[in-house]
């Protein structure tokens, strides 16, 4: 693999069971490091407690640690003058961003926060290598960052739209109340955070914008285990480019090689950290290696690469132009593109790990 610029930024992505093979891993990359250019490494794990000094040496890496609450009080002063007219409203005007309530998920809003600020301060010529939590919790993630600017915009929107109509019916009552209603421009994404959500999804949906690094525990679970967590990465579109299952037998890393040898994921048997010599990206977002999906306009047809999936356990439902995908209770959303968007899936079925959906005129 290589890349389309020698001098385009390296993204790394990492995720691990065992803090001991992912500290393995770190060590091996940055002792790997010949260049003077500037290493860029965040923890989003916020879990590891990572020795910066012994990381640090001998070379130019930068360690950044999550903070949720730090990047909260950040973000909050950040909104606070913004809306002060929505914050009075709401009473929580000359609140401190400890007092908020605990919303569930706003620690991965802030985790891709904190990613994308990374992202956009990254120039060209440097390595930046992000370590997510555990699998589970790192497919999430990424199944997020791939939403972009929609991960906020279709929860706030709707509940502005609607305010924005009931203002105006209001406007009478505004006169007569002497109220002043804000307006829901003071809540919407400002124009540098939409952009970075922007950078976060291109970077994340396209796999020759960055390099996932995934190593499972082989020895704890079972073959139908690690292949049911290949199937939750799968639901999330967040498969890797390199699995690395540790100490399993033989024999199951037979049974996983054969799982996933059709598609665009390598699996070896110990640590692996890519080869920055040889490059770790496809030179085109469009190489046959590297992509997860295979859309055929002529054929009505497309592939998609799902390692762990059972067509027995598998639900297929097309409403209207979105495709929803339900195995195991997880579900993966897909816009069908133009070409496909007055068609309807009639037909699947699943070989060599790879989905086949054939579509028709309806």
């Amino acid at each position: 693999m290589s890349f389309e610029d020698e001098h385009r930024a390296v993204i790394l992505l990492i995720s691990a069971d065992r803090y001991t093979a992912l500290h393995q891993w770190l060590l091996e990359l940055l002792s790997s490091q010949t260049t003077a250019s500037e290493i860029k490494l965040i923890d989003l794990s916020g879990e590891f407690n990572l020795d910066h000094g012994e990381l640090t040496t001998n070379n130019n890496c930068v360690i950044q640690d999550f903070d949720h609450a730090a990047i909260l009080e950040r973000l909050w002063e950040q909104l606070n003058p913004h809306a002060t007219e929505w914050w009075k409203l709401l009473d929580i005007a000359n609140k401190q961003s400890i007092e908020l309530p605990p919303l569930p998920g706003i620690d991965d809003l802030t985790r891709l926060l904190l990613f994308s600020e990374a992202l956009d301060c990254t120039s060209t010529d440097k390595l930046l290598i992000a370590i997510l939590p555990t699998p589970l919790h790192a497919f999430k993630i990424l199944g997020m960052a791939q939403q972009g600017p929609a991960l906020i915009d279709e929860l706030l929107e709707p509940l502005l739209n609607w305010w924005d109509t009931t203002r105006k019916t209001l406007s009478a009552v505004e006169k007569i109340l002497r109220l002043r209603l804000p307006s829901s421009q003071k809540l919407r994404l400002n124009d540098a955070l939409k952009n970075r959500f922007y950078l976060l999804k291109k970077t994340i949906s396209n796999r020759s914008n960055h390099h996932f690094t995934l190593i499972l525990d082989g020895k704890n679970y079972k073959p139908e285990q690690i292949k049911r967590r290949l199937s939750v990465a799968g639901m999330h579109r967040a498969l890797p480019h390199i699995l690395i299952v540790e100490e399993a037998s033989k024999a199951v890393n037979i049974e996983i090689k054969n799982e996933c040898q059709n598609g665009p994921i390598t699996v070896n048997e110990s640590i692996t950290i890519p080869d920055l010599k040889q490059k770790v990206i496809a030179t085109h977002p469009n190489n046959s290696y590297d992509l997860i999906e295979k859309w055929n306009a002529e054929s009505l047809c497309v592939e998609i690469f799902l390692p762990g999936v059972s067509k027995a356990g598998l639900n297929v439902q097309q409403i209207d132009e979105t495709l929803h995908l339900i195995f195991n209770g997880y579900c993966r959303r897909i816009i069908l593109p133009t070409e496909f968007s007055s068609k309807q899936c009639e037909r699947a079925q699943i070989t060599n790990s790879w989905l086949s959906l054939w579509f028709s005129n309806g």
